[in-house]
């Protein structure tokens, strides 16, 4: 059973927990005037095979403009809606801007995964 995805807000835990449970860390960015933000947050998010991938994966952190922009800052964000993976040290590892529907989102995130598994060996 799928209870959504809990975004979290801080990459100190973030990072912590993706050590422990061999995970990622996704980075939403938001604002809350950006129609494709709403789009992603009423009618992407909500789909449970994109939660339960999330779930499974990644650790998700969302940033919202003006409330976390130190961190806009620090990713150097300048668009939304923004999907950044970090890995388990904190480095980039994927980096998409823009709306993408569940599967399409699915199949990014998973070519992330790809990517970060093959820059561990």
């Amino acid at each position: 059973m799928t209870t959504g995805i809990i975004w979290g807000n801080k990459i100190s835990e973030a990072l912590k927990r993706a050590a422990s449970e061999n995970k990622l860390v996704l980075l939403n960015f938001s604002r809350p005037d950006c129609e494709a933000c709403r789009r992603m947050a009423e009618g992407v998010f909500p789909n449970i095979e994109l939660q339960e991938f999330i779930n499974n994966h990644f650790v998700p952190v969302k940033f919202v403009s003006g409330v976390d922009a130190d961190q806009f800052y620090r990713y150097d964000v300048k668009a939304e809606p923004a999907f950044l993976v970090l890995d388990q040290e904190g480095n980039e590892v994927f980096r998409k801007i823009g709306y993408f529907e569940a599967d399409l989102l699915i199949e990014k995130l998973e070519k992330a995964r790809k990517k970060a598994a093959h820059r561990k060996h």
